[in-house]
């Protein structure tokens, strides 16, 4: 008996700990907004393949400050400073996930000026 107590308490612990992925949730339950990829780098577990990586990103542009999303994601094509298309969960903006490389068609004005400004120091950079 006393064998089992502690394997009891550590599946209980290891289950409540269980983050949820994009594929737990309905697609309806988000939004698409546009974020910016602020970092990633490879996540070096060594059974992993080199495309996944550890990705941070910001969305909610139009906001001061936007919001900061973290991701352990395998996609090739994640590299710092690229426009990035979020899925942001329409009723807790906390929870949010990597949807695609991209601009969305539908910028406001506060978000094509982050994005614009962001540009143009990366260019300056290259000069």
């Amino acid at each position: 008996m006393k064998f089992f107590i502690p394997i009891i308490l550590m599946s209980c612990l290891l289950s409540c700990n269980k983050q949820l992925k994009y594929e737990d949730y309905s697609e309806d339950d988000f939004n698409e907004v546009q974020g910016l990829i602020m970092s990633a780098v490879p996540d070096g577990d060594p059974f992993n393949r080199s495309s996944v990586k550890n990705t941070r990103y910001q969305y909610h542009l139009d906001q001061t400050p936007p919001l900061i999303g973290f991701e352990n994601i395998d996609m090739f094509e994640a590299q710092r400073g690229y426009p990035l298309i979020v899925l942001v969960h329409k009723e807790d903006v906390s929870i949010s996930f990597y949807g695609r490389v991209g601009i969305l068609d539908s910028l406001n004005t506060r978000e094509k000026s982050f994005l614009k400004k962001h540009f143009q120091e990366e260019l300056e950079k290259m000069e």
